[in-house]
């Protein structure tokens, strides 16, 4: 087991270590995590959350790394570091998990891409406020975007190519 998610911080046994992306101190329940080092020692992490309800940890295949997502804020994390590597986000809603081992990353104004490697970046603006209905076929994103100029019709389709970085469609343009 490398790592464990737990329902609250402990009431017992080492302070737990807060992470945050600003490296200010945070004293209030965030999303913990419970991380088990190559040396079998452990120590646990309490994340400060972002907007969203997200709560998540993912492990890369081929990478000693974690992405852990409290809140909807990201962080890279190595189970034997209590510094993230990475912060980025504040209020991711949804993960979709593509076939390359890509992470498409929904927020409510566009998507971000965490390659395999660690490695990230954004679409451009998609939707004015919201995206929904994400549907991923090979590289190529699907969904609606929330638009409020348009009263007939409020949420309009858009294509994503992840590999291009090409927009068609979308609410914001």
């Amino acid at each position: 087991m490398k790592y464990e998610i737990l329902d609250s911080l402990p009431n017992y046994g080492p302070m737990y270590v807060p992470v945050t992306g600003d490296d200010e101190p945070y004293y209030s329940q965030g999303f913990a995590v419970r991380f088990y080092k190559d040396d079998n020692s452990e120590w646990v992490a309490n994340f400060k959350p972002g907007w969203s309800k997200l709560n998540l940890v993912y492990e890369f295949d081929k990478q000693q790394h974690f992405l852990v997502i409290a809140g909807g804020v990201c962080y890279i994390m190595s189970r034997n570091d209590t510094k993230a590597i990475d912060v980025f986000g504040d209020g991711y809603e949804s993960v979709i998990v593509a076939r390359d081992g890509r992470l498409i990353l929904q927020d409510t104004t566009y998507i971000t891409v965490l390659e395999p490697n660690g490695e990230h970046w954004n679409s451009e603006t998609i939707s004015w406020d919201g995206l929904k209905d994400l549907k991923l076929d090979g590289n190529v994103i699907t969904g609606l975007s929330y638009d409020p100029m348009n009263k007939q019709n409020e949420w309009v389709g858009f294509c994503y190519n992840l590999d291009t970085k090409v927009l068609s469609g979308g609410s914001y343009k």
